[in-house]
């Protein structure tokens, strides 16, 4: 069937399919100020219109163009423009308004399906705008499969339009499912594929939004560098749209809060919010508040904490989503708990339980009853703690759904059981914390959380001294550190540092205990495990990365260097055990004492191995008096 429209329109909507939008809308906002416009031409040039502004990523637009198109569509009786008209309408998922999106598109698939001509190019343009919305609708509500099937339908249609513009914006989206099942190598792949078509056409809204997914991926790949890099690249992106500079402008606030640059992460973060409180986008402006609210909360500005906290936890209630609700309440509970105001903690606690009694959901359950524990937790009597301990292990079981969730559990167990240990003496408590420091270093890998993995070895280089291992307390020591340096996590490097000074003040003490086989109080207090794990509780994330998976898939091609447990890139040293080590792993060992950590072979040949001396055996043997001749 010929194109019946006018050949402005036509020519329009050749210059979207290239990318050429403000182009193409400049001649559709000229055509509709010609006089007598029939009323079919109006409705072509307003359906036109509406589906630039989606492409430019304008949607409060788009929407208020599909509800008009819509009307006038049902007064003309015509049906495919009424379906195009719902597509338009749908964006309103994008402004939190899910549910009754999926209404629309629904209503939309029901009108296409009454269409006979099935075989034309504008039906499977229609297809393509179904497919596409649909998709972006059951990603936002986590349905994450569905949404992948769909966004993979939208990419066939567009290839089969020849439309690069529709094939770029698939691709987006199949990047954006792929991130949230937490396949963040596959995203990847697709984000480059959308960036090439996108910077072939030089469509730079769409530019834009890929160079942001592709900075969001490194973040979550634990590559803060890359990260940073690209989201730079994209905020010097003059035609960026508002809601891309939002999410942009939000990853840099992540990326900065774990170098430990707050006062940059709170400077992005504050500029993200400011630009979302336009109505751009409820659910990242939630996030915002939630992670400005964390970022004071690091700073020690308890009152500014909570005052975000609440922000974030009045404007989910606004959208009724109870599932971002239960992060801000368990911020606020723990704060009430460490700073006494336990009446406080107990509304925050309530609040909670009403959530669970609405939704059952797993990860409303779970929050649930980490508040609950943190709760007992805290409490004075053995009894209560105990309670605490068996529900932390209940969610510390392997289905866990709910990383943040998971981490706190386990650290919090963790502090219980040291509690435990420091008032029995029993060295048998120790072989139960050990398993769930595993599954901490495991569940940090996984998920590219290398600021909290470095804290995990922290915690172990502090439980070895407890038992007087010290070449394994100073190797978790290294471990921290070479993770830190390499992924740019300055604040925490120094810590490390400071750490490692410490303890060589310390090993005369750390010597005399061994001698005297000191109570584990006595050494617990020496270590400050105390403040290492009390401090790993508060620095706990609650605050989702979006990825909403218990694991991340590494590719198992990868080499993986044993200390960093970064990606061996370029030059490496493989050890003929097979363990491999990065090029500044390599250096950094060959300088401290040149032996392999898996078989003790040694680094470089050529020069001596230098294994750990026991600081403190050394030091006692100083002290010993000489004898006279």
């Amino acid at each position: 069937m010929s194109d019946s429209r006018p050949e402005q329109l036509i020519l329009a909507e050749e210059l979207v399919y290239n990318g050429k939008v403000e182009e193409a809308l400049e001649i559709v906002m000229n055509f509709e100020k010609k006089g007598e416009l029939t009323p079919k031409d109006q409705l072509s040039a307003l359906l036109l219109k509406g589906n630039v502004y989606v492409y430019n990523q304008q949607m409060k637009d788009a929407v208020k163009v599909g509800e008009l198109a819509y009307s006038m569509s049902q007064e003309l009786g015509l049906v495919p423009e009424s379906i195009d008209a719902l597509s338009l309408m749908a964006q309103m998922w994008f402004l939190g308004n899910v549910d009754k999106a999926l209404k629309l598109i629904l209503e939309a698939e029901k009108l296409l399906n009454s269409l006979s001509d099935e075989s034309s190019a504008n039906i499977s343009k229609l297809k393509y705008y179904l497919a596409y919305t649909k998709s972006c609708i059951y990603l936002s509500k986590s349905d994450i499969n569905i949404a992948l099937d769909l966004a993979l339908e939208a990419l066939t249609l567009g290839e089969k339009i020849k439309n690069n513009v529709m094939v770029g914006y698939a691709l987006y989206q199949i990047t954006l499912t792929y991130l949230m099942k937490g396949e963040l190598d596959t995203a990847l792949e697709y984000a480059m594929k959308s960036l090439k078509l996108a910077e072939e056409l030089d469509f730079q809204v769409q530019i834009a939004s890929t160079v942001w997914v592709i900075g969001r991926l490194y973040y979550l790949k634990g590559d803060l560098n890359r990260a940073l890099e690209f989201c730079k690249k994209g905020l010097s992106i003059e035609k960026i749209s508002d809601i891309i500079k939002v999410y942009t402008l939000s990853n840099l606030g992540f990326i900065y809060r774990d170098r430990g640059e707050l006062d940059k992460a709170l400077k992005y973060t504050k500029q993200s919010s400011k630009l979302a409180e336009g109505g751009i986008n409820y659910m990242i402006l939630i996030i915002n508040k939630r992670n400005i609210g964390e970022i004071y909360r690091k700073k020690g500005e308890i009152k500014q904490a909570i005052k975000y906290f609440e922000q974030s936890l009045v404007l989910s209630e606004k959208i009724g989503s109870i599932i971002t609700m239960i992060p801000p309440l368990l911020y606020l509970l723990l704060i009430s708990l460490d700073t006494n105001s336990h009446e406080q903690a107990e509304q925050y606690f309530k609040r909670l339980e009403n959530l669970f009694d609405q939704n059952k959901s797993t990860a409303v359950k779970q929050g649930y009853l980490l508040g609950k524990a943190l709760m007992l937790k805290t409490s004075s009597r053995m009894a209560d703690k105990a309670k605490a301990a068996g529900l932390l292990k209940q969610l510390v079981e392997p289905d866990i759904a709910y990383p943040p969730f998971y981490i706190l559990s386990i650290v919090s167990l963790c502090a219980l059981l040291l509690e435990e240990l420091s008032i029995y003496n029993n060295p048998e408590i120790m072989d139960e914390i050990n398993p769930y420091i595993s599954r901490l270093l495991e569940i940090a890998e996984n998920q590219r959380s290398y600021h909290w993995l470095a804290e995990v070895y922290i915690l172990q280089a502090k439980l070895s001294l407890l038992t007087f291992e010290i070449n394994k307390s100073q190797r978790f020591l290294i471990q921290a550190q070479q993770i830190a340096e390499r992924y740019g996590l300055s604040q925490l490097a120094i810590r490390i540092a400071q750490e490692n000074e410490e303890f060589q003040k310390k090993s005369a003490q750390w010597g005399k205990l061994k001698e005297n086989d000191a109570p584990i109080a006595e050494r617990m207090e020496l270590a400050r495990l105390d403040d290492q794990i009390e401090g790993m509780v508060k620095r706990s994330p609650i605050l989702s990365t979006q990825v909403m998976v218990e694991k991340v898939t590494i590719s198992k091609e990868k080499k993986i260097c044993l200390v960093c447990r970064g990606e061996v890139l370029k030059f490496s040293y493989i050890c003929k055990c097979g363990a491999n080590y990065c090029e500044n792993c390599a250096r950094a060992l060959i300088d401290l004492e040149n032996v392999c950590w898996s078989c003790d072979l040694p680094i470089d040949s050529l020069k001596p191995t230098k294994p750990f001396e026991d600081q403190s055996k050394r030091e006692m043997v100083d002290k010993k008096p000489k004898k006279k001749k």
